[in-house]
C-alpha cells in the first residue's frame, strides 16, 4: 500500500511539471528539452522560429511555450528577432526560384501588424540607435571583375521608420577590396552542375552568400585597432569563407580573414572581449565549430567540437551565442536542435524542436537567441 501511494505521488508530481525530477541528467526524449543542467545553464528564454511556419515561438527553460506570434502571410520566416519594446521582427526571404519578393515584418506582443515593408531581405538584419534597421538585401547585377554573366549578389541597405533608404552599401562594389586581405582570385570560376558537362545552374551566380549584418558596439578591440570601432559593420560571405569588416563612413572594406580556415561560416559576433565568435559550418569537412578568433593576431583562442566531431553537423544555416555565464548558445539548425555549452564543451541543455515533418524529423531553425529572464519576465508581466 505504501509503495502504491509513493508512486501515485510521483506519477502526479511528473504529470504536473514533468522537467522536476531531471536532476540534472539526460531526458529519453525525441523532442522538447532533453538535457537539463540547471546548475551549469544560463537561465533564460529561448526564441527560435521553425523554417516551414509563419511563427515564432517563446519557451521557457523546461521547454513549456510561453509565448508565440503568427502572421500568415503565405511564405514562412526565415529569421525573427525580439525587439526592446517586445515586439518582434521577422524576415520573409527574397527567393529568386519561387519569385517571392522579401518582407519585412514587425508584430506587437499580440502579434498585431506594427509595419511592414516589401523589400528584398534575406537572412539578417540589424536595428540602430537612431531607429532604422539596417537589412541586408539581394540584388542581381553584372560585374565582370567577379565573374562573367548575372550574379546573385548583396546589399545593406538602411531604412528609416517611413521606409526611406538613407545609406546603401553593394558586395560586388567592394568585392577587389577583399584581395588586400585574403586570397582570393576573382574573376571567380563558377562550379559546374555535374561533373564532365557544360552546363550551369539555371539561376544566377551566389558569388559571395552573404548571411549576417551586425553593427559594432563599444568594445575594447576598437582601442587597439580603429578599424573595429563602434558604428562599423561585420560580415560573413558564407560562399568565399570569408568575414570582415566595412568602414561605416567610407563604406570600404578594412578588414578581412577567414579563406582556409573558414568552411562556410555563419554569423561572425563581436564578443565583450573583443574576440569574434563564429559558427563554422565545415560543409566541406562534414563537421561543424565553434570558434572564437583573436582578430588582432588572427588566432583561434577557442574551438567547440562534438566528440565524435560529426555528430554535430549543420551543412547550412545555423547561430552561436555567447551568454553572459561564459556558456555557449548553439543552432544545430539543419536538425531542429538547440543545445548550451560549458567553456570546456560540456553540454548543460538542449531542446529538440517538436515541429516536425511528414518523414518525422525536426524541422530546421535557420537560428535561435536565449533572452535575459528578467527582459522576458518585464514584458510577460505588462
Amino acid at each position: 500500500m505504501k509503495k502504491t501511494v509513493i508512486f501515485l505521488v510521483i506519477l502526479i508530481c511528473l504529470m504536473i511539471c514533468p522537467t522536476c525530477f531531471l536532476f540534472g541528467q539526460e531526458i529519453e526524449k525525441k523532442a522538447g528539452v532533453t538535457v537539463y543542467k540547471p546548475d551549469k545553464f544560463y537561465k533564460g528564454y529561448t526564441l527560435y522560429n521553425s523554417r516551414q511556419r509563419e511563427e515564432a515561438t517563446l519557451i521557457d527553460m523546461k521547454g513549456y511555450i510561453v509565448h508565440r506570434w503568427s502572421y500568415p502571410q503565405g511564405f514562412t520566416w526565415h529569421y525573427t528577432e525580439l525587439l526592446p519594446n517586445g515586439h518582434i521582427l521577422a524576415i520573409i526571404k527574397e527567393d529568386y526560384n519561387n519569385h517571392i519578393g522579401g518582407i519585412l515584418l514587425e508584430l506587437d506582443w499580440e502579434s498585431n501588424l506594427v509595419w511592414k515593408m516589401n523589400i528584398a531581405c534575406h537572412h539578417d538584419f540589424a536595428t540602430l540607435d537612431n531607429g532604422n534597421i539596417l537589412v541586408l538585401c539581394r540584388e542581381y547585377v553584372n560585374n565582370d571583375a567577379i565573374y562573367p554573366g548575372i550574379l546573385k549578389s548583396d546589399c545593406y541597405l538602411e531604412v528609416t521608420p517611413d521606409k526611406k533608404i538613407v545609406w546603401e552599401w553593394h558586395a560586388d562594389q567592394h568585392a577587389l577590396e577583399l584581395k588586400d586581405f585574403v586570397d582570393i582570385t576573382f574573376p571567380i570560376r563558377r562550379p559546374l552542375l555535374r561533373r564532365n558537362t557544360n552546363k550551369y545552374p539555371p539561376n544566377p551566380y551566389d558569388w559571395a552568400h552573404t548571411n549576417t549584418v551586425e553593427v559594432l558596439p563599444d568594445n575594447p578591440l576598437a582601442e587597439k585597432d580603429k578599424r573595429f570601432k563602434k558604428g562599423n559593420i561585420i560580415f560573413s560571405m558564407r560562399n568565399i569563407d570569408t568575414i570582415g569588416i566595412i568602414d561605416r563612413e567610407s563604406g570600404k572594406v578594412i578588414w578581412a580573414w577567414g579563406p582556409g580556415v573558414l568552411d562556410k561560416q555563419h554569423i561572425p559576433t563581436l564578443l565583450e572581449n573583443g574576440n569574434i565568435l563564429i559558427y563554422d559550418n565545415g560543409s566541406g569537412r562534414r563537421n561543424t565549430k565553434i570558434l572564437e578568433l583573436d582578430p588582432l593576431k588572427e588566432k583561434i583562442v577557442w574551438e567547440y567540437k562534438a566528440n565524435p566531431p560529426e555528430s554535430f553537423f549543420s551543412n547550412t544555416q545555423g547561430s552561436s551565442q555567447r551568454l553572459p555565464n561564459g556558456n555557449t548558445f548553439i543552432a544545430d539548425s539543419n536538425n531542429g536542435r538547440l543545445f548550451e555549452v560549458t567553456p570546456d564543451g560540456e553540454i548543460v541543455w538542449e531542446y529538440m524542436n517538436p515541429d516536425l515533418h511528414s518523414n518525422g524529423k525536426p524541422m530546421a531553425l535557420y537560428r535561435s537567441l536565449r533572452y535575459s529572464s528578467d527582459f522576458i519576465e518585464r514584458l510577460l508581466s505588462k
